[in-house]
């Protein structure tokens, strides 16, 4: 008992004498020369760094200014990776053991810039990887591979970071402010995280909730985590398996009715939908991300209840309806990969790019047709279609228009890359527009036997002024027909 405490009270000495007699940090810079090409060895590219110092006061840690990893010279001269100061925070009592155990690591202004070719390379691709393509040497029998859990301390964060994204050739995304707190982080309980980031001219964006570690899985489970993205909140479950390998996610963001017009903003300031596309209103989504992190999948279901559009480009009104679509993500053709179908009615609104009374009168020499109040539109009370996506188009089964004026049933298909229209419609106008038409030609011909006059017509070209002619084939075969009639009634 005695020695066990005359050992303790000469190991208290030695600590109370060296805080006192030695400075509060020890310069480990002159190490710099024997450990920095191990590091880019390990990594393959060149390392810099500032200081190195070993903090004693007012508790142990090894403060690194200055970290750079620069990127693979086919990719930029810039760094990869830069951090202002890396601080690992040291449990006390194993490092007079001799060992390292980090309890807490900061990151203070990190920076990323990450870029990707047109073929999908990254510019961290190559990181870590043997030159030439050369296998790295086994792993000795008996020894057990680095375990996530023992590279991640009880405490992370990171301050003000910086995220830069870009595919050559394109103008990068970046975001910015980025932070994330993570405590507690255990393999046997949930643990708590948040992160925070910012985007220009948006309010900043979070994720947050507990996380589960199972390590025998190597995978991070999301129960009831909440994403807030311009004040909507989104309830994020499920998981992301094998960290130490590909990841693979498996992950649903789901609310069942929330105000779009925000998330509207946020996809227009990204570039992702035009800036003339006006969108507000309910809508319920469920989103779901799966499979590897190289060959992701999404399924998107939307329940638009009383979503008002404004698309100077196509249309206007209020949408009710749903879709289902997938679309396998990091493609380089969107568009073309994008599947799915739905069934959505729109009310009270117009084709802002098409006046089909005006087209009408226009083929056929009709008078007496009243103009639309929306000069240049094609107002209606309701318009429904049932569609299908695949292949980069949009095969549109039915659609039916109804207004004052006429009804109009068609079918036909919209080329979603370079937006084209290809749609065969039939424009019945109403009896009594009928009965005041004159002065076409055709008028007695183009007549049904409810007497209205119907006009088939072909709408085709680019959405945002799409062309209006007669369908010729159509008018053909209405002849035919009526020719046929008057035969067999003159032989009756």
């Amino acid at each position: 008992m005695k020695k066990a405490l005359l050992i303790v009270a000469v190991v208290l000495a030695a600590v109370i004498l060296a805080v006192l007699l030695l400075p509060p940090f020890i310069n480990l810079g002159a190490y710099k020369a024997r450990y920095l090409p191990l590091v880019e060895e390990a990594l393959q590219r060149k390392v810099d760094v500032g200081e190195v110092r070993l903090w004693i006061i007012p508790g142990p840690s090894i403060r690194i200014s200055d970290l750079k990893v620069f990127d693979h010279p086919a990719f930029s001269k810039e760094p990869f990776f830069a951090a202002r100061q890396l601080k690992l925070q040291l449990h006390f009592w194993p490092l007079l053991k001799g060992q390292l155990q980090v309890a807490e690591l900061v990151l203070e202004k990190p920076s990323v810039n990450l870029i990707k070719r047109p073929d999908g390379t990254f510019n961290f691709s190559d990181i870590g990887k043997e030159k030439g393509g050369a296998k790295k040497a086994a792993r000795p029998q008996g020894k057990e591979p680095v375990r996530l859990s023992e590279l991640i301390p009880a405490r992370l964060r990171i301050a003000d970071g910086d995220l830069s994204f870009r595919t050559i050739g394109q103008k990068p995304l970046r975001i910015q402010g980025i932070d994330l707190s993570l405590q507690d982080f255990s393999t046997r309980h949930p643990f708590p995280y948040r992160v925070t980031l910012r985007l220009a001219g948006l309010k900043p964006i979070s994720l947050e909730g507990p996380l589960r570690y199972d390590e025998s899985k190597a995978a991070l489970s999301l129960k009831e985590n909440h994403l807030k993205v311009q004040g909507v909140d989104f309830v994020i479950n499920g998981s992301v398996s094998e960290l130490t390998g590909v990841p693979r996610l498996n992950l649903t963001l789901a609310n069942g009715r929330f105000e779009t017009r925000p998330i509207f903003e946020l996809l227009s300031t990204l570039r992702v939908m035009p800036k003339e596309t006006e969108v507000s209103g309910p809508l319920g989504l469920k989103l779901s991300v799966t499979g590897p992190s190289h060959k992701l999948t999404s399924q998107v279901r939307a329940e638009f209840k009383g979503l008002k559009v404004n698309d100077r480009r196509a249309f206007k009104g209020t949408i009710v309806g749903q879709s289902d679509l997938s679309l396998p993500l990091g493609g380089e053709a969107p568009a073309r990969q994008l599947e799915g179908s739905g069934k959505i009615a729109i009310t009270d609104g117009a084709l802002t790019n098409v006046d089909l009374i005006a087209q009408i009168q226009l083929l056929t020499g009709l008078a007496g047709v009243p103009q639309e109040q929306a000069r240049g539109a094609t107002t209606f009370k309701t318009l429904e279609t049932d569609f299908t996506l695949a292949g980069g188009v949009a095969r549109i089964k039915r659609l039916h228009l109804e207004s004052p004026l006429m009804e109009v049933s068609g079918s036909g298909k919209l080329t979603l890359a370079a937006p084209t229209v290809d749609l065969g419609l039939e424009a019945a106008l109403a009896p009594q527009i009928s009965a005041r038409a004159k002065g076409g030609k055709g008028a007695a011909f183009l007549k049904d036997s409810q007497g209205r006059i119907v006009v088939p017509l072909k709408i085709t070209g680019p959405v945002k002024g799409p062309t209006v002619t007669l369908d010729s084939a159509k008018l053909l075969r209405k002849g035919t027909d009526q020719l046929l009639d008057q035969l067999f009634k003159k032989r009756r």
